[in-house]
């Protein structure tokens, strides 16, 4: 990666070294902090929403099945004199049984989180690196880098916000898709 970021600082200095042998004017060049678009935008926030609430609905149905587990061993406990061996080995098969399939959700559960953040990433990235590329056209930038691969600037160089207020600009926010008809209109 670090190898990737180096090879694209030498291709914008040999850019700009082209660009200012071709046009005497100042090569303008921009920098901008992807967390904080990340974070201001309303893309990146109606992102990050997405992605809590997919959280809170994973954790909740990981916590439905934890009490389901805890109901059964204070069952059990509570129990335990009163239990034939047959119905006590039933409640602890049970309990096995329930903690293998809490085991796999929480795997499934992971992957899934993984999967929705790296699709959420990604299309954020897509729609970034277009309105940063309508940006730079528009604005007559040279070279516009990501602050990670900064070393050093200086703040006149910076231009988060700007791509912040053409992004909202350019990425109006999604609507909820309208409900279904009832099933007795799609038949008439």
């Amino acid at each position: 990666m670090k190898r990737i970021a180096i090879l694209a600082l030498v291709a914008a200095v040999a850019a700009m070294a082209s660009v200012r042998a071709q046009d005497p004017a100042p090569t303008r060049i921009g920098v901008f902090d992807a967390q904080r678009l990340s974070e201001e935008t309303t893309e990146g926030k109606r992102i990050q929403a997405k992605l809590n609430a997919f959280r809170d609905a994973k954790q909740a149905e990981l916590s439905a099945k934890e009490r389901a587990i805890q109901e059964i061993q204070e069952k059990l406990q509570a129990q335990s004199l009163s239990l034939s061996a047959e119905k006590r080995g039933e409640m602890e098969k049970d309990i096995q049984k329930k903690a293998l399939e809490l085991s796999q959700a929480r795997e499934a559960a992971q992957r899934e989180m993984q999967m929705e953040v790296a699709e959420a990433e990604n299309g954020f990235r897509d729609k970034l690196v277009a309105v940063v590329e309508s940006f730079g056209r528009d604005e007559s930038f040279a070279v516009i880098l990501e602050r990670s691969l900064v070393a050093y600037m200086s703040p006149s160089l910076d231009v988060t916000t700007a791509i912040v207020d053409r992004f909202n600009r350019l990425t109006p926010p999604e609507t909820p898709a309208a409900p279904a008809p009832p099933a007795e209109l799609e038949k008439k």
